[in-house]
């Protein structure tokens, strides 16, 4: 359809409205010059392809709530869904490196894991043996997640990241 030149920006108004153009650039010529507007579909593409991971990402977690502390376990699953949201976080957890078995990063959220036990989501005397157990009921202690369990996150935009989210949930982070 080809469109006439006018001084009236308006016409352009609602254009593309409810539309879906899927990998698409636009490019709209304007009478003040071109503005090109587009959305950055690999992003959005990672978005999409991270909710699945996302959910495995919980599914795992969710094998530790018999060791959440009761004060955390209404809260828990929301905590590691915030978390999950933290750019210095999603931008590691779901690159599962040379990891078998998994879709994610293990190694990351077993280190997270070790920070919630220090600060409380976990019960205290929770030991990375009995973590390794309800994570990996299967090889249990002699999983490898299990010496992830007893670290913390090196990257300390992580560690800062997980920590925020915490301050947020009211956990006390020394």
């Amino acid at each position: 359809m080809a469109m006439g030149k006018t001084n009236n920006p308006e016409i352009l108004n609602g254009l593309f409205e409810g539309g879906n153009f899927p990998n698409a650039q636009i490019i709209v010529m304007t009478g003040d010059g071109v503005h090109v507007s587009y959305e950055a579909y690999k992003k959005r593409d990672e978005k999409e392809a991270n909710a699945g991971l996302r959910q495995s990402v919980m599914e795992y977690v969710n094998r530790l709530m018999p060791v959440v502390a009761s004060d955390y376990k209404e809260d828990y699953a929301k905590i590691w869904l915030d978390i999950l949201e933290e750019e210095a976080v999603s931008s590691v957890i779901y690159n599962r490196g040379k990891q078998q078995g998994t879709l994610f990063n293990r190694n990351l959220v077993a280190q997270i894991s070790r920070m919630m036990a220090l600060d409380g989501i976990i019960v205290k005397e929770t030991n990375d043996v009995m973590m390794a157990e309800l994570l990996e009921p299967e090889k249990g202690k002699h999983h490898p997640v299990r010496n992830q369990l007893g670290l913390v996150p090196d990257d300390n935009k992580v560690k800062k990241a997980v920590e925020e989210v915490f301050k947020r949930h009211g956990v006390e982070v020394p």
